[in-house]
């Protein structure tokens, strides 16, 4: 996965993962205060639903807007008690209107009844609103808001890519996840688009860091982590951060940044495989068209200081040029020395256990814009698949033909779309990572299709997020009201809580190796999930060479 494009928007725009709200089952149980507690700028006090603490909204940073492009800073002191009881301000979020059009192809449709179902699952649930500079916060869910205990700490990433996105989608609550595993939840939100992104840097030394401060944000909350998660329960030597889609990207990112070595313990990249990042000289020339876009010199860059920050946000949108580049990290010769995962593994994360996987029909979410989706012969199929890939496509094809005989051509398409994207590059990571022989990879893919009608999009890209999380009931939607959501969100999420306590996400009637580069043995999440050697191995031979 490299800098993120107009098809990595559509993650956003129809698995909608942004946004605020909680599971509507919590919003009637009764609500009662917490116990103070103590933070390095300020004490705060939440809220507890059914047992479980919950933080919402605490700053672990100031408010950006005085900073704008710049590093962040820790929050200004507070006196007395702070409520945090509320979700805080999400970060301003981009308009994936347009570009979710052409992530979905020439032909896509957005208007179609199919298509508004699909967003309408994705969406359900969500709010919107709620956004500002002043968005540096986050939410902890904690079983005992004291240092009596040290418990396991799992900070989540949220996805959209690096252009929207929230920690307080319903999807990502963290009480059931808490409460389950006897684990401190962080949610975190940081600057996302141009204003975490852009880079300005060869325009004005005063940015030399801007292409990477949503990043930097992210190292700051982890900071806030290390110095305050004690008083919430949480172990500060056992930090495990995870994400998926845009955050596994960002999770992949933080495994290469040296301002973040020793701040966390393990990682699980979920659908984002961040092998490379931007370039300085593509960031800059992005940043050149946005600023002629807003009609400023690049002399007067420190215009964009007092701005609207709409008006930047629509511009660099606007100015993403050819094969629609969307603002994220880059390899800044600063922040982030070297790309994440290419050529090799980064040595600064050596010592760190990952887990590392994705769905198993990621691409259905992408193509199911397209007016033939489900409706394509195999000879359309086949002329697709060579438009893509010249070499491999019709290969492909012929693979995932026999692998899967009893589908509908198109998902023959899309089981090669998520082949030569998400799933070779997650196994990519995991080969690069293995070959340091310092800390073990756990391969995993969602097999679980849902029922949303009737299973048109199988196991899409972001139907794992409230499994791990154990919020099926989040997207019922998407995901049905049956037994079978709840059951696999049981067993994957107690696997996210083994790897957190101890690295091992093995449990008592389902052991789970390894992966390696012989057996490859990766577990198979699904209704009765079970470990496979190598799953599609056909494929995984061809895309590998």
């Amino acid at each position: 996965m490299g800098s993120v494009t107009r098809r990595d928007t559509l993650i956003a725009g129809l698995a909608g993962t942004l946004k605020l709200g909680m599971p509507s089952e919590l919003l009637s149980q009764p609500l009662s205060p917490t116990r103070l507690a103590a933070t390095t700028s300020g004490k705060v006090r939440g809220k507890r639903i059914r047992g479980i603490s919950n933080f919402l909204g605490i700053p672990y940073g100031g408010d950006t807007a005085p900073r704008r492009f710049q590093p962040p800073v820790p929050p200004s002191p507070w006196t007395g008690v702070r409520d945090c009881t509320a979700l805080g301000h999400q970060s301003p979020q981009m308009d994936l209107g347009s570009s979710s059009a052409a992530a979905s192809g020439p032909n896509a449709d957005l208007s179609s009844d199919f298509v508004k179902k699909v967003m309408a699952a994705g969406k359900q649930g969500m709010e919107v609103g709620n956004e500002g500079e002043d968005c540096l916060v986050l939410n902890v869910y904690t079983p005992d808001a004291s240092g009596v205990r040290k418990r396991p700490v799992m900070v989540w990433l949220h996805g959209g890519g690096f252009a929207i996105g929230s920690a307080g989608d319903p999807s990502y609550d963290g009480n059931a996840l808490a409460r389950r595993g006897d684990v401190v939840v962080v949610g975190i939100n940081h600057r996302l688009n141009a204003l975490g992104y852009l880079y300005l840097g060869a325009l004005s030394d005063d940015f030399a860091d801007s292409g990477n401060v949503g990043q930097l944000d992210i190292v700051l909350a982890l900071q806030w982590v290390r110095d305050n998660i004690l008083n919430f329960g949480g172990d500060p030597g056992n930090v495990t951060i995870f994400g998926e889609s845009g955050g596994g990207a960002k999770v992949s990112v933080m495994l290469a940044m040296p301002s973040a070595k020793g701040l966390f313990h393990k990682a699980i990249i979920q659908s984002g495989p961040g092998l490379v990042m931007g370039e300085r000289a593509d960031a800059a020339a992005h940043a050149e068209r946005t600023l002629a876009k807003l009609g400023v010199a690049p002399t007067d860059v420190h215009k964009l200081l007092s701005m609207d920050y709409r008006q930047i946000i629509d511009a660099a949108s606007a100015s993403q040029g050819r094969g629609g580049r969307v603002m994220g990290p880059l390899v800044d010769g600063r922040s982030l020395p070297r790309h994440p995962f290419t050529p090799t593994a980064p040595d600064i994360s050596r010592d760190i256990p990952i887990m590392i996987g994705s769905t198993k029909d990621e691409a259905t979410l992408f193509i199911s814009a397209d007016p033939l989706f489900r409706k394509m012969t195999e000879q359309q199929v086949r002329r697709r698949a060579a438009q893509m890939d010249a070499a491999n496509g019709d290969r492909a094809i012929s693979i995932f033909k026999a692998l899967r005989p009893g589908d509908a051509p198109t998902y023959w398409l899309s089981s090669f779309s998520t082949a030569q994207g998400t799933w070779i590059n997650s196994i990519r990571l995991a080969e690069r990572k293995l070959d340091q022989h310092a800390a073990p990879v756990y391969m995993f893919r969602l097999d679980w299709e849902a029922p949303f009608e009737g299973g048109a999009l199988k196991s899409p890209h972001g139907l794992d997020s409230p499994l791990v999380f154990n919020n099926p009931e989040a997207k019922p939607l998407m995901n049905g009201t049956g037994p079978e959501p709840k059951k696999v969100a049981e067993v994957m999420s107690q696997a996210w809580i083994n790897f957190a306590r101890s690295g091992d996400p093995s449990q008592r009637t389902l052991p789970w190796p390894a992966y390696d580069t012989v057996s490859r043995e990766t577990m198979i999440f699904d209704v009765q999930s079970h470990v496979v050697a190598d799953p599609d191995k056909d494929a995984r031979i061809l895309f590998s060479s």
